[in-house]
């Protein structure tokens, strides 16, 4: 599949993010649906008792890196970080102006950090904590990106500011390539465990692992954006994350132009998504210009 050119990659690949995001919370540790009986618009109330398109910390995250890529036009782990306290602290980057939604590895990790804000790399390294943290997060780093070589590195770095397990990492690199490349990664191969994209073996928990395979088995089973992102928040448990990993490989390979009107228009903060998206997208376009 090609897409029409990378403005509109871009932009698609974060709105899409949101779109799952908000599609999915209201879903959040539900059990799956059959897809006779599939949540097809957004809803209101669930665990955090959501408002129409309102999204959760998957794109408050999001959100708050584009904020520091965009300021400092580099990677500054350290104002991630503070602009992650902000999210925390004062509830900046979310729509109802308070934190909600946040996994206690990524809690842990800005607690660290809170206690003297030196090293950003606060994440935790063990093996059980590979959380889906850093790779909800990703489209800013990747829009960011000037090459696939960089794409990776800035996934890698981006993780591990709350999340230092090695396969939260790995599972971010190989999503960073894939959706920079606009291809799906053979690195597959590299993994340890093998990954079954049938059906009835699709997780969709908290667990990197499970939710990059529910994200991309969303979208291989699919034809369109929008029942794409539909199917992956139906998988139900972690809903939202889900929801907004398939929404970014959605979102980056149809484009744009073609995520319905609605699921754009019901989206809160839907101008201000387009708006970093945009500012990212120049910003590698420039960097990539100087001599």
């Amino acid at each position: 599949m090609k897409f029409k050119d990378k403005l509109d990659s871009d932009i698609g690949m974060f709105l899409g993010l949101a779109i799952g995001d908000a599609l999915g919370a209201p879903l959040e540790f539900q059990p799956a649906r059959d897809p006779d009986n599939y949540v097809t618009k957004y809803m209101t109330g669930g665990a955090h008792n959501v408002s129409k398109g309102e999204f959760t910390d998957d794109t408050s995250m999001a959100l708050a890196m584009a904020d520091a890529f965009i300021t400092s036009k580099a990677f500054d782990g350290k104002l991630i970080m503070q602009n992650f306290l902000k999210w925390m602290n004062e509830g900046e980057y979310s729509p109802r102006g308070v934190m909600f939604d946040c996994g206690t590895t990524i809690l842990q990790a800005l607690k660290k950090f809170e206690k003297d804000q030196t090293n950003p790399f606060a994440g935790s390294k063990d093996k059980f904590s590979a959380g889906n943290g850093g790779l909800m997060r990703l489209a800013p780093a990747i829009i960011f990106a000037q090459t696939k070589k960089e794409a990776v590195q800035l996934a890698r770095d981006t993780t591990r500011l709350t999340h230092g397990a090695s396969e939260a990492i790995f599972f971010s690199e190989i999503f960073a390539k894939e959706l920079f490349c606009r291809e799906i990664s053979n690195d597959l191969a590299k993994y340890k465990h093998p990954i079954d994209f049938s059906r009835e073996n699709v997780m969709s928990g908290g667990y990197v692992k499970e939710t990059y395979q529910a994200a991309w088995w969303a979208f291989q089973t699919t034809n369109s954006f929008e029942d794409c992102v539909i199917s992956a928040v139906n998988r139900g448990f972690d809903s939202d994350t889900t929801g907004a990993v398939a929404g970014m490989i959605a979102g980056c390979f149809y484009g744009y132009e073609n995520i319905p009107v609605w699921m754009i228009e019901d989206l809160q903060w839907n101008e201000e998504i387009i708006m970093y998206s945009r500012k990212l997208n120049n910003l590698a376009q420039e960097r990539t210009n100087c001599p």
